[in-house]
């Protein structure tokens, strides 16, 4: 009885790293933090994804933003707008992890209405949208009896006001009612003009991040419910006076979160930009379940660093050239302790013992990327393309408590065995403008070349036939036939009269 406690304490060690466990599926990111890894290196926008999916410095609102109220402004003109997005973020067709997968959808909708009051003096308008998100992950491990299922469905609906007073005040509020939360979120933003070319503001917004991870391993179900929602209050800094364009972000009562981002005009039409962001989440404190059975909990911090720095060039009125080298890093670090009763029973579990562990895991990226873009009075369109260089990493040290607590026994280590992974990002796009209609679409697509795994159960290269005999081309095609990567694609259509 007590050998197979032990045995089936394999998911209690192994339900507190599942999110770690699922960064080894794929050589796309955004597994284990869903879209919070995947904007960190591929930004949101059809436009950017037409451009190799880093966004413009300094950013410019695409759509109409709910979460930053002040993005609500119509422009004096009546518009209605709809977007969708879908990706394939990872779909594993080989090895111990083969049938795995993971896909995400969005699709959002929205209109806006101008009004004026006091003769002009004040100006705005109202917004309402509606928005739907999905998002789904399954890793299957079928000679370890293992199974992994993440899912996200949920409906969310808008409305908003934005006002501007004199031309010199400026303020933005929404109510945004979704099935992710329990009660209505309220972003507002105030932004006052203090001269001509500096403006400060004050945003209210949210940070979202939920999922619920499932797990089956030798016959018994885990759940480990994952949230971070919180909300976050800023003040900012915009500058504009040439040859000069930044904003600078201070989250209030972290002193350690803020963000900055800045464009420098350079003689012969040529630019620099920069970008620096830090941030770290509301901490991670959730209880986890074996069977039904409270069986644990899990405790940590996640963090967030980037730092980005780019020179363009305006070729001419029309066409632009942009590079960039963009640093991030998402870490987690935390522990908790795993019960043995859920598996185990009361009397076996005083012997067995439960487990104590400490957790850690990141995912660091080195990305490489250049974009050039064509803008005519109807026709658009762009190119770019990224190499980034990921380096995942994750660690659990957990040991057992003996008898009743007293002493500890049977130490050990796991590790993740995907070390390194390099990959090329290819978008491109195109719109166009036809009297009071704008459509643009984008498409993306990863390309694995390197995948750096110490695992020996995983596919390599056959008897005889030594990894540096190979070309590279071959040696490409045999990481796409294992880890095919994921793609993208975003629509926007929008209709102003």
């Amino acid at each position: 009885m007590v050998f197979a406690a032990r045995r089936r304490l394999k998911l209690l060690t192994l339900l507190p790293i599942t999110p770690l466990l699922l960064l080894c599926l794929s050589t796309s990111p955004s597994l284990a933090f869903s879209d919070e890894v995947m904007d960190t290196f591929l930004d949101g926008g059809a436009a950017t994804l037409a451009r190799g999916g880093l966004e413009r410095l300094p950013r410019q609102p695409e759509t109409l933003d709910f979460d930053s109220p002040l993005y609500l402004d119509s422009n004096r003109s009546y518009r209605v707008e709809t977007g969708y997005e879908g990706k394939l973020t990872a779909k594993v067709r080989d090895g111990r992890w083969k049938g795995s997968a993971a896909d995400s959808e969005k699709l959002h909708t929205a209109v806006a209405a101008p009004f004026s009051l006091l003769g002009d003096k004040v100006e705005g308008s109202l917004a309402a949208g509606y928005g739907f998100t999905g998002f789904e992950l399954r890793a299957v491990n079928e000679r370890e009896e293992t199974y992994v299922h993440s899912e996200q469905r949920f409906e969310s609906k808008k409305a908003g006001i934005y006002l501007n007073a004199f031309g010199r005040v400026s303020l933005g509020a929404s109510i945004i009612d979704t099935q992710y939360r329990e009660s209505v979120q309220a972003p507002v933003q105030l932004e006052v003009a203090l001269t001509k070319w500096l403006q400060g503001g004050y945003r209210h917004a949210y940070s979202n991040f939920a999922t619920s991870m499932e797990l089956r391993l030798l016959g018994h179900e885990g759940n480990l419910p994952m949230r971070s929602i919180e909300s976050r209050d800023e003040l900012y800094l915009v500058l504009d006076h040439s040859p000069v364009r930044a904003k600078l972000v201070q989250e209030l009562g972290y002193g350690k979160n803020r963000k900055a981002e800045a464009k420098l005009e350079l003689p012969a039409s040529w630019y620099l930009v920069g970008e620096y962001e830090r941030r770290e989440f509301a901490e991670i404190d959730q209880d986890f379940t074996v069977d039904g059975i409270p069986s644990g909990y899990l405790r940590g911090d996640l963090q967030k660093k980037m730092l980005r720095a780019g020179v363009g060039a305006r070729l001419s009125s029309r066409w632009s050239l942009e590079a960039n080298y963009r640093s991030s890093d998402i870490s987690f670090h935390g522990g908790g302790v795993a019960s043995s009763l859920a598996v185990a029973g009361f009397w076996p579990s005083l012997i067995v013992g439960n487990y104590n562990y400490m957790t850690s895991a990141s995912i660091s990226a080195d990305q490489y990327h250049v974009a050039g873009e064509f803008q005519g009075d109807k026709l658009s369109f762009g190119i770019g393309m990224q190499y980034i260089d990921l380096k995942p990493a994750a660690q659990v040290d957990y040991w057992r408590n003996t008898i009743l607590g007293l002493g500890s026994s049977n130490a050990a280590v796991k590790k993740l065995h995907v070390r390194r992974i390099g990959m090329i990002f290819l978008g491109t796009g195109i719109g166009y403008k036809w009297k009071n209609l704008e459509a643009k679409y984008a498409v993306g697509q990863f390309i694995p070349v390197s995948v750096t795994d110490d695992d020996p159960d995983e596919p390599g290269a056959p008897p005889g036939a030594p990894e540096d005999s190979k070309s590279v081309l071959s040696r490409i095609a045999e990481k796409i036939r294992h880890y095919p990567g994921g793609g993208l694609h975003r629509l926007l259509v929008t209709v102003t009269f």
